[in-house]
């Protein structure tokens, strides 16, 4: 568990890093052991969780992004929201990360609402993606 949570920490850091804090940030207390994963021999380089109908983590190491772990991941957590019924799936990033915003919209996602974050003093961007019928 400890090289998915290095590898979470990795593109936390290298995405949000000194946006609102110079602080470390840390991926909290999610539940990784659900998580997908993308591996490149025995290095974890990418990890994803889904819960319900929501894309809740996507995070790739940073020297590794644009090899397709991020699209093989997100494929694979669109797949389990679609088993469980659901015919459209949901997410949110941080306005200022417009790499993961263009890679989203480029596999489908569509932007429909921007608002305050709860908690840090940046927007928040929810995207949606049609997942077609179940079955």
């Amino acid at each position: 568990m400890s090289a998915v949570r290095a590898c979470v920490e990795a593109s936390l850091q290298a995405t949000y890093g000194g946006l609102w804090t110079a602080d470390p940030l840390t991926p909290g207390d999610a539940d990784w052991m659900s998580a997908q994963v993308a591996c490149v021999g025995a290095r974890v380089v990418g990890v994803g969780l889904s819960e319900g109908d929501v894309v809740s983590d996507l995070w790739v190491e940073p020297t590794t992004q644009g090899m397709g772990a991020g699209t093989a991941l997100l494929t694979e957590l669109e797949g389990e929201i679609a088993a469980r019924g659901f015919t459209t799936a949901r997410l949110r990033c941080l306005e200022p990360n417009m790499k993961s915003r263009a890679f989203y919209a480029a596999r489908g996602w569509i932007e429909v609402r921007v608002y305050p974050h709860e908690t840090i003093p940046l927007n928040t961007v929810d995207m949606t993606k049609a997942l077609g019928e179940p079955g």
